[in-house]
C-alpha cells in the first residue's frame, strides 16, 4: 500500500491525535522516552542478565503475536500496537519501520556485521512432541493362546459323576456345620464359666465388706467405753453430758 505521509508521522499522529504540552514533540523523542525503556525492560525481566548475545540482540519482531504478547504488558507500547492494527500496516511495513535497539531489525544488523548467527535458547530443551498413545495401546493388549480339551461323557457315567458330587458337597457341609457348632460351643463355655467366677468374686468381697463394717464399729464401742471410764475416774461433766447428748454406738 502506498502512503503519502511517512510512516513514523502517521504513527505518532494516531498515537497522540491531540498533543498534550508533556507529550514528546516526534515519534523519535517518543521512541527514545517510552519505547526503548520498556524494551529494556523486558529484555532484563525475560532473560535476568544480559550477559548473553542473545540477551542483548533479543530480535523481538513486532508482528510476531508473542513478542506482542511480551511487550503488550506496557502501556507505550500497548498503544503502539493498536496504531499498527488500525492503521492497517502489514508485517513488512512494521518490520521496516520498527528499527531500534532490541528489535528484529538490530539482531539482523548484528549477524551481518559480525557474521555469526544468534541461536535462540528459550524452550530448547523441549523437544518435538512425538504422539506414543498409539504404541502403549499395542503393548498393553495382551494375546493368551489356552488349549482347552473336552472330555464328552456318556450320559450313564455323567449321572453317577453328578450324584458323586451332590455326595461330596454334602458331606462338606455337614463338616462345615460341625466345626461352627463346635466353635459356637467354645465360643459360650468361657462367657459362663467367667460369669460364675465374677460372681463367686462378688461375694466374697461383699463378705469381706460386711465383716469389716462389724470389726470397725466393735473397735468404735470398745474405744467409747474406754473413754468413759476415763472420764468418770477424772470427773470430765463435759465430755459425759455430751455422751449422754449424743447416745451410745448401736450396732446396725
Amino acid at each position: 500500500m502506498h502512503r503519502t505521509q511517512p510512516l513514523a508521522a502517521l504513527v505518532y499522529q494516531h498515537i497522540f491525535p491531540v498533543r498534550r504540552p508533556d507529550d514528546p514533540a516526534n515519534f523519535s523523542m517518543h521512541l527514545s522516552k517510552n519505547l526503548v525503556g520498556e524494551v529494556r525492560i523486558e529484555t532484563a525481566t525475560f532473560y535476568g542478565s544480559l550477559d548473553s548475545v542473545e540477551a542483548r540482540y533479543p530480535g523481538l519482531n513486532y508482528s510476531h503475536p508473542p513478542h506482542r504478547k511480551r511487550l503488550g504488558r506496557f502501556p507505550h507500547h500497548a498503544r503502539l500496537f493498536q496504531a499498527f492494527d488500525e492503521l492497517g500496516l502489514t508485517p513488512s511495513e512494521i518490520a521496516g519501520f520498527c528499527r531500534w535497539e532490541g528489535t528484529l531489525w538490530a539482531r539482523e544488523r548484528y549477524e551481518r556485521d559480525e557474521g555469526i548467527k544468534v541461536m535462540d535458547t528459550t524452550a530448547q530443551e523441549i523437544g518435538p512432541w512425538v504422539d506414543n498413545r498409539n504404541k502403549r495401546s499395542q503393548k498393553s493388549g495382551i494375546n493368551v493362546k489356552t488349549d482347552i480339551e473336552v472330555e464328552i461323557m456318556p450320559a450313564q457315567t455323567a449321572e453317577v459323576a453328578e450324584d458323586e458330587t451332590m455326595e461330596d458337597n454334602d458331606d462338606e457341609h455337614n463338616e462345615v456345620m460341625s466345626e461352627a457348632e463346635d466353635e459356637t460351643a467354645d465360643d459360650v463355655f468361657p462367657q459362663d464359666v467367667h460369669r460364675g467366677t465374677r460372681s463367686a468374686q462378688i461375694d466374697a468381697e461383699h463378705a469381706e465388706w460386711e465383716q469389716y463394717m462389724k470389726d470397725q464399729q466393735e473397735r468404735e464401742r470398745r474405744e467409747l467405753a474406754g473413754e468413759i471410764v476415763r472420764a468418770r475416774q477424772t470427773g470430765d461433766i463435759v465430755f459425759q453430758q455430751r455422751f449422754v447428748a449424743r447416745g451410745p454406738p448401736t450396732a446396725s
